[in-house]
């Protein structure tokens, strides 16, 4: 069963790039267990996983319609269930690619200058229909503005640091470096470790 986030988003999106080698064994689990999440729903397009701590959710209906570029879009919402605030940033959220590397979010300066679809993205993503006003509504969404559109009727100044209080959530179109060999039917992974949680949570993803 969906989470309501996954509901909700079924209505519905480096300077420098760090990495980081992570141990062989732990991502070849990873890497199998998105395999295996994935093989029973062929056309899966929303991925979700949760902890005491929080829930994230991604749809990546629009990442795959960018693999032919240098940064792959994705919808990303993360739900703070712990009892304390936690501070999602952008080196809290990563991509895990298929050669067990880490590739963050880029700055905004370093994709408005390389990247060239991010009005076709948000106008996408707003036809797609998030419920960007339903969550405002029930005062449990905080804003966050990672990659502003600067032709968007959002506004054009990033809110890149979110504080989530106990039961309160962001959700956002966020960008990654996309990672060397991910295409179609190749597993990686989400990785969301925001500051005041415990454990990162790991969600496997494939893409049709």
């Amino acid at each position: 069963m969906l989470s309501p986030f996954a509901t909700a988003a079924g209505l519905a999106y480096g300077g420098g790039m760090g990495r980081s080698i992570l141990t062989g064994a732990v991502i070849a689990g990873w890497i199998a267990l998105a395999a295996a999440q994935a093989a029973d729903e062929p056309r899966r397009v929303i991925f979700t996983a949760r902890t005491a701590e929080g829930e994230v959710w991604a749809n990546v209906g629009l990442t795959g319609q960018r693999l032919d570029q240098s940064y792959v879009p994705m919808v990303v919402a993360v739900a703070n269930r712990g009892g304390q605030a936690a501070v999602v940033d952008r080196d809290t959220i990563r991509l895990i690619g298929p050669d067990g590397l880490r590739y963050p979010m880029p700055t905004l300066r370093e994709l408005r200058r390389n990247y060239r679809r991010m009005s076709l993205d948000s106008r996408s993503v707003s036809g797609a229909g998030i419920p960007w006003e339903v969550w405002r509504r029930d005062g449990k969404l905080v804003d966050s503005n990672f990659f502003p559109e600067l032709a968007s009727s959002r506004r054009a100044i990033a809110i890149d640091e979110v504080t989530l209080a106990p039961g309160f959530a962001m959700v956002d179109l966020l960008y990654f470096a996309k990672p060397p060999g991910l295409g179609p039917r190749t597993p990686f992974v989400l990785e969301v470790s925001p500051i005041g949680w415990e454990t990162p949570i790991r969600l496997g993803i494939i893409l049709e």
